[in-house]
C-alpha cells in the first residue's frame, strides 16, 4: 500500500512522506525520461494483443503454434494460456523468432525470416505513432540475456549488468523493481529508446546466485564458438539462452528431492535392524569389550541403566576415525545401537551399513543374538512424515537449544571447518575445480563469488544466521 503524504517516510529518514520521497517522486516524474517511459508505457499497453490479431488475421492462426512449439519442444500437450513462460515467449514470438526454413507451414515468410513485428511495422506504420513505430524498431535490435541487479531503486528501476555481453545500463521499472536485490539474476529483453531503457519482457521466475555459474559455462562456449558480438550473438543463440532459462525456471516451479547420501558417499535409507537377546549382561559386555579394525570402534554413552542388578537400558555408537567428505571431522558416525527389553536395536543410514551392522552382531554376540526383522525408510519418506507431522515442542526445543551460547559456539567451530575444507573441495558446477583454484581465472573468479553470494543469501535464512566470521573468510 502506498504511503499517505503525512505518512512516515517508508525509507526511514523520519521525516513525513511529503517531505522526503513525494519530493523526490514528483521531482523524478517531471523528467525528460520519466516523460517518455510514460508515454511509451501508454502506447504499448495494448501492444500484444494487436500483435497478436496481426499476426492470426493477415500472418496465419498456426504461426503462433509452430512458434510455441520451437520454444517450449518438451510440451507435448500444446499451448498452455497459463504458462508461467508466456512474459518471455510473446516478446521473443513477436520480435526475435522467424519460421525455420527447414520445417515450417509458412516458407514465405522464413525465407524473408520475417518477424511478427516486423511485418507489422511494414504494413502499419503510416497509422502508428511515431514513437510506437520506433520503439518497435528498437524491439527489433534487442534480445533476451541474463541481467543481474547490481543495484535496486525500489519504485524506480535498477542497474542492470548483462551476463553475456558484459555491460550495465540503469532500466527504468517501477513495480518490478520493488521486490528485487541485489545478485538477483532475470531473464529479460531491455529496449534501448533516446536514453531510456526498459524491460520489454522478463521471465516470472527469479534466478538466484548460484545459479550463475551455469550462465557464465554458457557465456564461455558462445565466446569460443563465435566472433559475433552484442544483441547479434544474443540472437544467435537464442534457443541456448532461452533452455538454459527453462532449466532453472524448471527447477524453481517442480523443484525435485536431491539424491541424498551420507558421507560415505552411499544413497540414505535409514534401516533399522532388530534382534532378540537370550543374555542382555553377556550382551552389553560383548560390546563394550569389542575391538574392531580399520579404525573403527564400539563406543558407549556412559554406564548403563540397572535395577535390581538387571540391565534395563544401555546405548553405544558405531564410529569410525576420520571422514571421507569432511576432513576436518575426527569421526564418522556409523550406526546406533541400543539394548532394551531384551531387543537390540539398531539404526544405520545405508544399505551397506545395515549388511555390515548385522555381520558385526552376528560376529560379536554369536548365538545370544537372534536377527528378528530389518525396516528400511528413504530420505524422501523420512521428509515427507516430517512435514505432515509437525511436531512444534520439538522444533521449540531445538530453538532453546540453540540460544545456548556453547552450543552456538560449537556449530560456529564446526561451520568454519566445513567452509574452509569447502575452499579445496573440487565442485562439479566449478568444472571439478575447487574455488581456491577457480578464482586464478576471470570467469571462475566470479562463479566463485556467485556461490559465496548464494552461501550469504542462504545463511540468513538459517537458525543462527552463519556467522560473520565465516562469511568475510570465504
Amino acid at each position: 500500500m502506498n504511503p499517505g503524504r503525512n505518512d512516515p517516510c517508508p525509507r526511514g529518514s523520519g521525516k513525513k512522506f511529503k517531505h522526503c520521497c513525494l519530493r523526490a517522486e514528483f521531482a523524478a516524474a517531471q523528467t525528460p525520461q520519466e516523460t517518455l517511459r510514460r508515454r511509451v508505457r501508454a502506447l504499448t499497453e495494448n501492444l500484444t494483443e494487436e500483435l497478436l490479431r496481426f499476426a492470426a488475421n493477415h500472418l496465419g492462426r498456426e504461426l503462433f503454434a509452430e512458434a510455441w512449439a520451437e520454444f517450449s519442444p518438451g510440451e507435448d500437450a500444446g499451448f498452455d494460456a497459463q504458462s508461467p513462460h508466456l512474459p518471455v515467449f510473446m516478446p521473443w514470438f513477436f520480435h526475435q523468432w522467424s519460421p525455420d526454413p527447414e520445417s515450417t507451414d509458412f516458407p514465405e515468410l522464413a525465407a524473408r525470416a520475417a518477424t511478427v513485428s516486423g511485418e507489422f511495422l511494414a504494413r502499419r506504420r503510416r497509422q502508428l505513432d511515431p514513437l510506437l513505430a520506433r520503439y518497435l524498431e528498437a524491439c527489433k535490435v534487442t534480445a533476451f540475456s541474463f541481467h543481474e541487479v547490481v543495484q535496486a531503486d525500489p519504485g524506480r528501476g535498477f542497474l542492470l549488468r548483462d551476463l553475456i555481453l558484459e555491460r550495465e545500463r540503469f532500466v527504468s521499472e517501477h513495480s518490478g523493481s520493488q521486490d528485487r536485490r541485489r545478485g538477483d539474476i532475470l531473464f529479460a529483453q531491455v529496449v534501448d529508446l533516446d536514453g531510456l531503457s526498459v524491460l520489454d519482457g522478463s521471465g516470472q521466475i527469479v534466478i538466484e546466485p548460484g545459479d550463475k555459474p551455469a550462465i557464465i559455462d554458457l557465456r564461455k562456449a558462445m565466446r569460443a564458438q563465435t566472433e559475433l558480438k552484442d544483441t547479434a550473438l544474443l540472437r544467435e543463440w537464442d534457443f541456448e539462452l532461452i533452455g538454459l532459462y527453462l532449466d532453472f525456471a524448471e527447477r524453481r516451479l517442480h523443484p525435485q528431492m536431491p539424491k541424498m547420501q551420507n558421507t560415505d558417499g552411499e544413497v540414505l535409507i535409514l534401516h533399522k535392524l532388530v534382534f532378540s537377546i537370550a543374555d542382555e549382561q553377556a550382551a552389553a559386555a560383548a560390546l563394550d569389550a569389542a575391538r574392531l579394525s580399520e579404525g573403527e570402534s564400539i563406543e558407549s554413552h556412559g554406564e548403563h541403566s540397572y535395577a535390581n542388578e538387571k540391565l534395563l537400558e544401555a546405548q553405544w555408537t558405531w564410529m569410525r576415525a576420520g571422514n571421507a567428505m569432511h576432513e576436518h571431522w575426527n569421526n564418522t558416525t556409523l550406526g546406533h545401537f541400543e539394548l532394551k527389553d531384551r531387543q537390540l536395536r539398531i539404526e544405520v543410514n545405508s544399505v551397506a551399513r545395515a549388511a555390515r551392522a548385522r555381520s558385526l552382531v552376528e560376529r560379536l554376540l554369536g548365538d545370544n543374538a537372534e536377527f528378528r526383522v530389518s525396516k528400511r525408510e528413504s530420505s524422501e519418506s523420512l521428509l515427507e512424515r516430517a512435514r505432515q507431522s509437525p511436531q512444534p515442542a520439538e522444533a521449540s526445543k531445538h530453538e532453546e537449544l540453540m540460544q545456548l551460547p556453547e552450543v552456538r559456539e560449537k556449530l560456529r567451530e564446526m561451520l568454519l571447518g566445513h567452509y574452509t575444507g569447502w575452499l579445496d573441495t573440487e565442485l562439479p558446477i566449478l568444472g571439478k575445480r575447487t574455488p581456491r583454484q577457480a578464482v586464478r581465472e576471470a570467469d571462475g573468479r566470479e562463479a566463485v563469488e556467485a556461490l559465496i553470494a548464494q552461501i550469504e543469501r542462504d545463511a540468513q535464512r538459517k537458525t543462527p544466521p552463519l556467522d560473520a566470521e565465516i562469511t568475510q573468510m570465504l
